[in-house]
């Protein structure tokens, strides 16, 4: 039986209770939130480009235009003011309870990543906790990028196949549990803190599923029992194979304090009815949590988020702002001239000589990249409002 200190200790962070998310004062929480997709994770799309290059080519893609030095102060620069409190404070007034903040794991280890072998570390999570804590907003941590690549896509920024799950990806095993007890180690203690989305859409649909799914589950467990040795307090949030989606892949509950988290961009296709895991959260006796839904037209999205708030599932929107369209809750103006960025970045080039001719003017571009910057602060994005009334929020 616990002691009286014991029992407030635990009601101070957010658990589970059966089906429900509890928060820190023992009452159900309905999450409802927002991604900062592409701030720590840098994604082709909200940028105009092709998804045929990983993230971890952008540092040259920018250093071919406009030259190293240049390329890594832009790099920098985005990191700096991509997110920042205000954009936390907009999101807290907008009605919304938490932030899920995807990060690539190469923030945390001496690998070239954005121009630079040095590791920030946790300098921009520690920023977006006390920003969170300022606001009043709850926090999911999200590995989206994994050592030796989760998913087998672009959005894992690895080598376009789940080597994570390989039996040759022991070392990357290793290390993603590294980080994920660094973290824990760091944040155990931090009441805002909801819990950790341990990989984000783990095995695609274009490998051999068969044979990977099978790995999945063993070591979800494998890593919840290293992280649990440093931090018995917070949620671990397990996504299902196949975008999230395939909870077929899993047994029973293995942790006591699991939320089972699917992403739901549509609801006709394979694994995505809302039925299939309410069916599984009533199976299991566990929470379910729309960890990312939205950039489609805004009726599709309706459809998703009725069929969300039926389930009783909260939700984090993907993603606070981006450039390409309105599908967002911030939008940033594309600035003059970027085309000539993003024809250069997307073009098929035959050889060097061709790729080398096809260069565009570095003043125009630099002028571009520079523009990009005082952009996407928040005091130069224009609210966008297409997806305020489906989700049921009051514009500010």
């Amino acid at each position: 039986m616990l002691c009286i200190c014991e029992a407030e200790a635990q009601q101070k962070f957010v658990s589970v209770k059966g089906r429900e998310i509890i928060d820190r004062n023992g009452k159900p929480l309905k999450l409802r939130g927002v991604n900062l997709g592409f701030w720590l994770e840098p994604e082709s799309y909200p940028l105009g480009w092709s998804n045929k290059v990983a993230g971890r080519h952008y540092f040259d893609l920018i250093a071919d235009i406009v030259g190293p030095d240049d390329a890594r102060k832009f790099w920098s620069d985005f990191q700096e003011n991509f997110i920042t409190k205000d954009d936390i404070l907009y999101a807290k007034k907008l009605g919304l309870n938490h932030v899920r903040v995807p990060f690539d794991y190469r923030l945390f280890v001496n690998e070239y990543f954005l121009g630079s072998y040095e590791p920030v570390k946790f300098k921009y999570l520690d920023k977006v906790m006390e920003w969170c804590r300022e606001a009043g907003m709850y926090v999911v941590l999200d590995m989206h990028c994994a050592p030796g690549g989760q998913a087998g896509w672009n959005s894992d920024n690895g080598n376009l196949y789940p080597w994570l799950f390989e039996d040759n990806g022991e070392e990357s095993r290793k290390l993603t549990i590294k980080i994920w007890k660094d973290i824990a180690s760091r944040y155990a203690n931090d009441t805002i803190l909801i819990g950790y989305d341990l990989l984000n859409e783990p095995i695609h649909q274009y490998c051999d599923t068969a044979r990977l799914n099978k790995t999945l589950e063993p070591f979800y467990k494998r890593l919840v029992a290293e992280i649990r040795t440093v931090d018995p307090n917070h949620i671990m949030f397990v996504g299902g194979a196949f975008w999230n989606r395939n909870f077929n892949v899993f047994t029973k509950p293995f942790d006591s304090k699991s939320v089972y988290t699917t992403h739901l961009y549509h609801t006709n296709h394979d694994y995505s009815a809302p039925e299939y895991f309410a069916a599984f959260s009533k199976k299991h006796n566990v929470p379910i949590w729309v960890g990312e839904f939205g950039e489609l037209d805004v009726l599709k999205v309706d459809t998703v988020v009725r069929g969300i708030e039926k389930q009783g599932f909260g939700w984090s929107l993907w993603s606070i702002k981006k450039m390409n369209n309105n599908h967002t809750f911030l939008h940033i103006k594309k600035p003059e001239n970027w085309d000539l960025i993003t024809n250069y970045v997307n073009g098929c080039y035959k050889n060097w000589e061709e790729k080398v001719k096809a260069r565009p003017d570095y003043t125009l571009c630099k002028k571009a990249l520079d523009e990009f910057i005082e952009n996407m602060k928040f005091k130069n994005c224009t609210q966008s409002d297409y997806y305020f009334k489906t989700l049921g929020i009051v514009k500010k």
